[in-house]
């Protein structure tokens, strides 16, 4: 099954009630939170489960780590609610936004480095991860001092 990815830019100042939203006893206190105080700001047409590949590849090969920014608020979300969430702020902006320009990566490229990653051949993984690429380096253009991206994968 496709799992989905979602962008949502919200508050920095929301960040502590996002983590308790997403340690509540209501399962969907969390994916509420985010509907009732942020404001989706991508649209990712292909399945999210993408990122958990992408992520680790940009680290390593092209030295972009967008799973450090608000490590203790991550780990609490992701705990909580048994997902992918990793947060894009401004500091990741600052740092990356013209490294994830998409016209710095090459599609053949990320569907080669797709195959090493996970050891299988699959026909649309540069096509995918480009979009991912894409997708991250909008979310992080709508990243300030105020507000984070949350991307949640699930």
């Amino acid at each position: 099954m496709a799992l989905s990815a979602t962008f949502t830019r919200l508050p920095r100042t929301d960040l502590a009630e996002l983590v308790t939203a997403a340690s509540d006893d209501d399962p969907q206190a969390f994916q509420a939170f985010l509907a009732a105080n942020g404001t989706s700001v991508v649209e990712f047409d292909y399945d999210g489960d993408i990122f958990s590949v992408l992520l680790p590849i940009l680290s390593d090969d092209y030295d972009i780590d967008l799973e450090a920014s608000e490590n203790e608020a991550v780990a609490d979300i992701a705990e909580a609610t048994e997902t992918l969430v990793f947060i894009l702020t401004q500091e990741d902006q600052d740092k990356y936004l013209a490294k994830l320009d998409p016209d710095n990566f090459d599609e053949e490229e990320l569907a080669d480095a797709h195959e090493d990653f996970t050891e299988e051949e699959n026909d649309e993984a540069g096509e995918a991860m480009l979009a991912g690429v894409s997708a991250l380096h909008q979310a992080l253009g709508e990243t300030d001092a105020g507000h984070i991206v949350v991307v949640t994968v699930g």
